[in-house]
């Protein structure tokens, strides 16, 4: 099949047409062809699609610069070949210089087929980088489009000078718009200390065709500041040229987020040190206040019995007034110890893990809180205490200790240390119908306005890194809510801020159910279980008098005796030991002999893993917390023994 041409003739001469026509079909085109002489016609002429424009030089009234122009103006690509006879050599020079592809005599018309063949080829070449050009230039409006929508910096240079910014970037590197970073030298975006980095990574981009790996950089600010990123490039091609595209992502949030959770994470670590802290301690600690109630026992035993000699010993009084120095010793000793029991029992209260709920006395978890926080406030400021009859609230114990402790730290931080007498701390406890209020204020520097609203989002925070993780408003934020309550912020710029907690009101408190027994009044024999052979000593020393005590060091010695039917009116047993727990023993004991098992008083020293709390939770034997009250333990006795 022959190929069609579609050939538009500005010719005056109707034979010179048909010969042009007949030359064409010889070379095997199939010509479709259509002559005009003026310039309306050729207009009108235009509006049907046309492979070449022949155009003869001499047509009166339409000059070929006039015809080449009027395709111009219809941004039309068809070559237009000048095919004449008449024509000098500046008349052809200036048709080419009009735009004309070529230039034909009508003498040598063997030219004219190839002429078109060639402007043919030359004008779909021209065609599909025109297209290629416009899709470029879409593609990169598009790139540019989507470059300005993404949150992160993209940065395009090429050489050593920036060629495109986007939005993101503009702020991240503190320029008032994109505009402002185009042009500059993309090596002045880095401090000096990191050039030989920055160059390394964009010649790296410059001769590879693979993405440059992620790495964290610091880049230098417009305004002087520095920022640190995680910035990756990657070669492109932008407007046309070989280009580096270059992300930037700003990295100093995601460090502040790492090194808040390394705190997070050694706080963690620290309260699990604390509770095992506590635990050690206690055990020891029991036996030294069990041995200084034995002592004080003792000695007041023996000063009413000098008091009984009377007149018949002449030195009586001077060895009884030796024993009240004694006795006072020993109170202050078993006072010393008392507030090491308190610290250790504030540690295990405030790094212990479990949710379940109970009626707590918030004066009593206000105290442990200021004990706590009393490193932090002891050289800022006074503390003041207004306590009211408030009823227990339905909480955690660890989790409203844990929310007055931040309460309390935070108030001590606002205050510079130094100035004690000028600024105070003060908590507030009072009952608001049916609800409980706590407020903690203090003196100290205030909120700015600015930070009020992002006071409670998790890891925001003004302190300095090591210095707080920006978690403990919003956690307590978390566990007062779960509780019904809410917190509330009043705080005014250079004068102070309160914190108010307000909570539901509980009901009164129940104490734990002893259970009641048959068992013989007075002397009872008593059977102590726990692996700290001297707490076990003391325990006996403080009751012998009263009571029958046998020690077992090992559950396995307990189980021995109990499970071969030997005869205790009360078992004392402590929670955690090596080998085979507390707990282990008396599951043992249930199944074997189940009415021994309703004689158990478990003891603890905190710092017990989950296991020990499901059998705490699960049974309610009478528990006793380490250090040992050894007045409790009368008492408990007392009850337990009378049935």
């Amino acid at each position: 099949m022959k190929r069609s041409l579609r050939l538009l003739f500005v010719e005056q001469s109707e034979a010179d047409t048909e010969r042009l026509v007949r030359e064409v079909s010889r070379s095997g085109y199939q010509a479709v062809a259509r002559r005009v002489d003026t310039l309306a016609s050729f207009e009108d002429a235009l509006d049907a699609p046309w492979d070449v424009v022949l155009c003869d030089y001499n047509v009166p009234g339409l000059e070929v610069p006039d015809a080449i122009a009027a395709v111009r103006a219809r941004r039309l690509d068809t070559p237009c070949i000048v095919v004449s006879r008449s024509v000098g050599e500046e008349s052809a020079a200036a048709a080419l210089r009009s735009g004309a592809q070529d230039f034909v005599h009508k003498d040598h018309l063997y030219r004219l087929v190839p002429a078109i063949e060639r402007e043919l080829r030359d004008s779909e070449v021209r065609i599909k980088h025109a297209l290629a050009e416009s899709t470029l230039r879409a593609t990169e409006a598009s790139f540019r489009a989507a470059f300005d929508l993404i949150p992160d910096g993209v940065l395009v240079h090429r050489g050593a000078t920036i060629a495109y910014s986007n939005g993101a970037a503009a702020v991240l590197l503190g320029a008032d718009s994109p505009e402002d970073l185009v042009g500059r030298a993309w090596i002045d975006l880095f401090p000096e200390s990191e050039w030989p980095a920055a160059r390394e990574r964009m010649e790296l981009a410059d001769g590879s065709s693979q993405r440059v790996p992620l790495a964290e950089r610091t880049m230098a600010r417009v305004d002087g500041g520095l920022v640190h990123v995680e910035t990756t490039a990657t070669p492109i091609l932008f407007d046309g040229h070989s280009a580096v595209l270059t992300v930037v992502r700003d990295a100093s949030a995601r460090r502040e987020i790492v090194a808040r959770t390394m705190q997070v994470d050694r706080m963690i670590a620290v309260g699990t040190l604390a509770a095992g802290v506590g635990h050690e301690i206690n055990n020891p600690l029991a036996y030294v206040m069990a041995n200084v109630t034995y002592a004080a026992e003792e000695v007041e035993r023996v000063q009413r019995q000098l008091e009984a000699l009377g007149e018949r010993e002449p030195r009586v009084a001077a060895l009884s007034a030796v024993l009240s120095d004694v006795v006072g010793v020993l109170a202050e000793v078993d006072e010393g110890a008392g507030r090491i029991r308190d610290i250790a029992r504030d540690l295990s209260t405030f790094v212990r893990n479990d949710e379940e709920l109970a009626l707590v006395d918030l004066r009593a978890a206000a105290e442990a809180a200021l004990r706590m926080a009393a490193p932090e406030i002891r050289q800022r400021a006074r503390v003041v205490r207004q306590y009211a009859e408030v009823a227990p609230v339905l909480a955690n114990a660890s989790r409203i200790g844990q929310v007055l402790l931040n309460l309390v730290i935070n108030a001590a931080q606002a205050i510079e240390p130094g100035d004690i007498d000028a600024n105070e701390i003060a908590v507030r406890i009072r009952p608001e119908g049916p609800r409980t209020v706590v407020e903690v204020s203090d003196t100290g520097c205030g909120i700015a306005p600015e930070h009020r609203a992002r006071l409670f989002t998790p890891f925001f925070t003004t302190k300095p890194v090591g210095q707080g993780t920006g978690l403990g408003l919003s956690i307590s934020q978390r566990i007062v809510r779960s509780l019904g309550g809410d917190i509330e912020v009043h705080s005014t710029r250079g004068v102070g801020t309160t914190m108010r907690i307000v909570l539901p009101a509980g009901r009164e408190a129940r104490p734990r159910a002893i259970p009641s027994l048959r068992a013989p009044p007075g002397r009872g024999r008593l059977l102590f279980v726990d692996d700290e052979r001297l707490l076990g000593l003391a325990f006996q020393r403080a009751l012998s008098h009263e009571h029958e005590v046998v020690i077992a060091e090992t559950a396995a010695d307990a189980m021995a005796r109990l499970l071969s039917g030997e005869r205790f009116d009360v078992v004392f047993c402590d929670v955690q030991m090596p080998l085979t727990s507390g707990a282990e023993l008396y599951e043992t004991v249930e199944r074997a002999r189940p009415e021994v098992a309703e004689r158990f008083v478990m003891m603890t020293g905190g710092g017990h893993g989950a296991r020990a709390r499901e059998f705490l939770d699960a049974r309610k034997t009478p528990l006793l917390d380490k250090p040992l009250d050894m007045g409790q333990v009368r008492t408990l006795l007392r009850r337990m023994l009378s049935g």
